[in-house]
């Protein structure tokens, strides 16, 4: 892939003349790290999702669904977030689901994973008669991480993140 140069296209001038607050969104640099991504998923073979966590600028979501795969969602309101305005996978898992929420969340997720055995035997069934074609997963802690903060180690002792593996 050739070198993307990344340079903001925003002068002192234009920064005087917008309001505050504002958000702010060069598209220009969103598509050349969008570039890279569909780069580097072009050559491993992989879907590349879109975290809604951390990124959830929906009036960028037509140029993002270009090149990324799908959403990740946390919860009902991120999976509907994904469903309705970017239109493509929508992935979606929580620590704890509400048992009325399961079945929304079904009818909108292609894959819904859940984090420990009783809560996939509890909610599954729920989730295959709301949506026959959902594909559930069971997340796997494998106790081991490489995160340098244990404040944010999905592994760390006590984690409720995930099954043991």
């Amino acid at each position: 892939m050739k070198s993307l140069k990344k340079r903001s296209r925003i002068t002192p001038e234009i920064l005087r003349q917008l309001p505050s607050p504002c958000w702010l969104l060069e598209e220009h640099l969103l598509e050349q790290n969008l570039m890279i991504l569909k780069d580097i998923k072009d050559r491993a073979g992989v879907k590349i999702l879109l975290a809604l966590k951390g990124y959830a600028l929906w009036h960028s979501f037509p140029l993002v669904r270009e090149y990324l795969d799908g959403c990740c969602a946390s919860g009902l309101y991120e999976a509907k977030l994904s469903h309705e305005e970017f239109g493509r996978e929508t992935h979606t898992y929580s620590p704890a689901f509400k048992a009325e929420e399961i079945d929304e969340i079904a009818r909108i997720s292609h894959h819904l994973v859940f984090n420990s055995p009783a809560q996939l035997q509890r909610f599954g069934p729920q989730a295959r008669a709301a949506n026959p074609a959902l594909s559930l997963g069971l997340r796997v802690n494998p106790q081991y991480s490489e995160a340098p903060v244990e404040l944010y180690n999905p592994c760390g002792l006590h984690s409720r993140l995930g099954t043991l593996a």
